[in-house]
């Protein structure tokens, strides 16, 4: 047992000591062995397990929670503002729920009869008795 843990102490120094050059050495290896094509094969293989298991209850919980405080996370002190800010925002959206909606689609062309007329009398060749279009 003393010889493994001399053994275990020796190694994190040489580890220490050699770390460029070991680096340099696993990072050749890589290159070697390291096929892109197999690799997207593998991962194709493994992706509906993966999907299954983002689809579980718990884990889209877990999820929700954890991305919640990552966006926090990123404001630092000001945090409890960002959280004011986010529950003011659901609350005007709760109170003019397709306001925005209602603007975007009055900027739109939406289908009626005048513009579906409009568009048939521009698409339109008029030929004037010489053959020449107009």
């Amino acid at each position: 047992m003393r010889d493994k843990k001399a053994k275990a102490e020796y190694d994190r120094k040489y580890r220490k000591k050699n770390r460029a050059r070991l680096k340099a050495k696993k990072a050749a290896y890589f290159q070697r062995t390291y096929d892109p094509v197999k690799a997207a094969k593998e991962r194709k293989k493994k992706m509906p397990a993966h999907v299954e298991y983002c689809r579980q209850p718990w884990y889209k919980a877990w999820k929700k929670k954890y991305d919640k405080q990552r966006r926090e996370s990123k404001f630092g002190p000001f945090v409890g503002a960002y959280v004011m800010l986010l529950k003011l925002k659901k609350e005007i959206a709760k109170q003019e729920p397709d306001r925005f909606e209602r603007y975007a689609q009055a900027q739109r062309h939406q289908w009626n009869p005048n513009n579906q007329q409009r568009r048939k009398q521009h698409g339109k060749i008029n030929f004037n008795t010489d053959g020449l279009q107009s």
